[in-house]
């Protein structure tokens, strides 16, 4: 299964949004003409605290024991009876990341298409992203030297047209992810109709991971 690192190496930023001069031109090219802003509606209502989408992005991205690109956070909801709310955390894929200015090398960057991604080739593992990121959302990864890494919405899965792993796992249907800039489906439904809310909308990233909150008792986005 091919890593988001080897992808990188083999020119998929260029494929996905990044102006270049290698294989995938025509592609960047095609999109340039329909500015992309990708992003993704969690409904909490919908999601049951499984972990597939967990497991999934770890199968995917085959990162070291204890290290998780996608995690799941669990809190008691003020209800009768009590119950459990489960919220899916993950990079924020930020209209205003912090980890991109901390990078003193310029290695954090965000591609036209709105992820955010690192440059390992420029990663010199100072570790400023990691502790710029208010979600808790990069770590260092030992098999690299300890260069930065995180979410990236599986660039790779994503040039041969299919939806990151997370999304494709869930079962319940929490994950809904799409084009804010050109919504269609579901994703365009939830855009209408809900209420979305972003994790700690008051540090003005811009977070496009955006969330529907419970509908029952005092829950909300974690």
């Amino acid at each position: 299964m091919e890593t988001r690192r080897s992808f990188i190496q083999k020119g998929g930023l260029v494929v996905l949004g990044v102006a270049g001069g290698i294989a995938g031109a025509e592609k960047v090219a095609a999109m340039s003409a329909r500015r992309r802003k990708l992003g993704m509606i969690i409904d909490l209502n919908r999601c049951t605290g499984c972990q597939s989408c967990v497991v999934a992005c770890k199968g995917q991205d085959k990162t070291v024991r204890g290290q998780f690109k996608t995690r799941l956070l669990t809190v008691e909801a003020d209800d009768s009876p009590a119950r459990l709310v489960f919220t899916p955390v993950q990079c924020n894929q930020c209209d205003n990341p912090p980890c991109v200015p901390a990078c003193p090398v310029g290695a954090a960057f965000k591609l036209d298409n709105g992820i955010v991604v690192t440059d390992w080739d420029k990663c010199r593992s100072l570790g400023n992203c990691i502790k710029a990121c208010p979600y808790g959302a990069r770590f260092a990864d030992p098999r690299h030297g300890r260069q930065a890494d995180k979410c990236d919405f599986c660039l790779g899965r994503l040039e041969k047209g299919l939806e990151p792993a997370c999304v494709e796992a869930c079962a319940a249907g929490a994950r809904i992810f799409g084009d804010f800039n050109h919504p269609q489906g579901e994703f365009a439904l939830y855009l209408r109709k809900r209420k979305l809310a972003g994790r700690k909308a008051e540090l003005k990233t811009g977070p496009n991971i955006r969330y529907v909150a419970i509908r029952r008792g005092q829950g909300g986005v974690a």
